[in-house]
């Protein structure tokens, strides 16, 4: 299939859109305060959010799955019955139960994510995840239902694929729509849903557990009905992205979604920003021509060609930073903390406190992404976690048990705050930002695949971690994580750009010249686009860069 040349590609006579409009509108952007943006883009804030409500449904279901692992009720159905230290019948869920459950899934997930972006690029992102929403109502009925370990493995499966896609449509749309002084927080605004659904999961779980029989685990399942009703609704009011309709050359499509992301009434500020659009479509065209005539297929291997090559990389590893840094330990918390030494209740009360300290985190990155960007975030981010993942390994020396699971969940809560007051929350907002727009879905499906792959590494060994009868590592496996998060460090300091403030048409002028992570800027991206010939000697105090000439547009 050929795919479709967008209706603003450069012809000979030049772009057929205002160039001076779109600038003005990149200037505006650039110069309005937050207040300003909060005040002109509410309609945009509440259809960005109405999408990223989807992530809640990711975030609810895959807590909800280790969490049931220490439900008294769900052991005794799924487990396996043994008598404990104290000569009493206990039950615990087998290892083989513990690996599977989460791990299919993640490879729902995978699934999903992969086709998440044939599904985008032919019905756009309204209606792909309307799609996916119907299609996950019916598929919750196998959980709810289920009477054996196998039946459940496959509802977690299935349940995974429309979760998968969640994960790549919600960000893009929210980096997609997003004025340049809303982008951080709609960006994130993915990542406090995941927070508010693992709150959700570990309030209800807490509630339940309690109920004796069936109920106890069953009605967690039936309230992702309640979800699904709410998000359908809100997506459907929400308009489809501008970029979509002018990526499939429908320009008047594209001003209709313009104007209902615009402040109500503002004619002007819709054709500003659809010539916005137009023109960072228009630079990508002018560099990459060949891949836009070119077949379906070759757009997915552009991703590893010219300067989208080092922007899958960056991507994909952002999330893999995220996936091996230690935050799988925020999902296994209640059972982390009862190997550590607390009993079940205690363990389920902490565990709340663990979604509220992500909460604020979130919150308060925003204000932390105004003041320090996106690169230095993720970089001390990376070093305050891996300091209080050694702090985890040293909690396991304390004695009496109790004591130390008491000290162990503390430490967690405090780890739980950091990462997502830093890497948590950033990395959606790194990972939204870096791809160009016409590979935006494939990029970013790319790295939620890169994260969910080595994300099953983790379901692999964290129950060996945990068990009693395995490794028992318990806090000690803080000190693997604290390594790996020193190499995310290093990482972000070679190969993560700074985005903050940068649009996307001056990010794809960085990448186009191959400009180093820490020399990325706005003023330096404005300066090589209007860079008639020559070079550019000595940028900031760390390189030289060579401009080719650029060409005319």
């Amino acid at each position: 299939m050929v795919a479709q040349v967008p209706a603003n590609f450069e012809s000979d006579s030049g772009p057929d859109y205002d160039v001076s409009l779109a600038e003005q509108c990149e200037q505006r952007e650039l110069e309005m305060s937050f207040k300003e943006a909060l005040s002109n883009d509410k309609r945009l804030i509440w259809s960005s959010v109405g999408f990223s409500g989807t992530i809640i449904m990711e975030g609810y279901g895959l807590a909800m799955i280790t969490y049931l692992f220490a439900s008294t009720e769900f052991q005794k159905k799924f487990g396996e019955s043994y008598i404990n230290e104290k000569g009493e019948t206990a039950y615990l869920l087998p290892y083989v139960w513990q690996t599977l459950f989460p791990i299919m899934a993640q490879v729902g997930s995978i699934v999903g994510i992969l086709i998440a972006s044939p599904m985008h690029r032919f019905l756009g992102y309204k209606k792909a995840v309307l799609l996916m929403l119907a299609c996950l109502a019916g598929l919750t009925a196998l959980p709810f239902a289920s009477t054996s370990g196998e039946i459940l493995m496959a509802g977690f499966f299935l349940e995974g694929i429309p979760w998968g896609t969640f994960q790549v449509l919600s960000p893009g749309y929210s980096s997609e729509v997003a004025s340049l002084q809303l982008r951080p927080i709609l960006t994130t605004w993915n990542n406090l849903c995941w927070v508010i659904g693992q709150l959700l999961a570990a309030a209800f779980i807490k509630g339940f557990d309690e109920i004796s029989g069936a109920w106890s685990y069953r009605l967690p399942f039936a309230l992702q009905w309640v979800f699904i009703i709410i998000l359908l609704i809100a997506v459907s009011f929400a308009p489809e992205s501008p970029y979509w309709h002018l990526e499939n050359g429908r320009v008047p499509e594209a001003r209709a979604a313009a104007k209902k992301l615009v402040r109500k009434g503002s004619p002007e500020r819709t054709e500003e920003k659809l010539a916005l659009m137009r023109h960072t479509i228009h630079q990508e065209s002018r560099a990459d021509r060949e891949s836009i005539e070119g077949s379906a297929w070759k757009r997915y291997t552009a991703l590893l060609q010219g300067s989208e090559r080092r922007r899958t990389e960056i991507a994909c590893v952002t999330w893999l930073i995220q996936a091996m840094c230690g935050s799988c330990l925020i999902g296994w918390a209640p059972q982390f903390m009862e190997q550590a030494g607390l009993t079940s209740s205690d363990a389920y009360s902490i565990n709340i406190a663990i979604p509220f300290a992500g909460l604020l985190g979130t919150i308060a990155s925003w204000w932390l992404m105004l003041k320090w960007g996106r690169r230095k975030i993720y970089f001390w981010g990376c070093l305050f976690m891996g300091i209080v993942l050694v702090a985890e390994g040293f909690s396991s020396f304390v004695q009496p048990d109790n004591t130390r699971g008491f000290v162990a969940g503390g430490i967690l809560i405090l780890f739980t705050a950091i990462y997502d007051l830093t890497i948590g929350p950033v990395c959606y907002c790194i990972v939204s930002e870096i791809p160009s727009i016409r590979y935006r879905t494939p990029t970013l499906s790319a790295a939620r695949g890169t994260y969910l792959l080595f994300n099953l590494i983790n379901y692999f060994i964290n129950p060996l971690m945990f068990s009693k009868t395995q490794w028992n590592w318990g806090p000690k496996s803080g000190y693997l994580y604290a390594a790996i998060c020193l190499l995310g460090a290093a990482y972000t300091w070679l190969r993560i750009p700074e985005t903050d403030g940068v649009s996307a048409r001056e990010l794809d002028i960085l990448f186009q010249h191959k400009i180093k992570a820490r020399d990325f800027s706005a003023p330096l991206a404005l300066q090589l686009d209007g860079q008639e010939q020559g070079n550019i000697r000595q940028v900031g105090s760390h390189s030289s860069i060579v401009v080719d000439e650029p060409k005319k547009a």
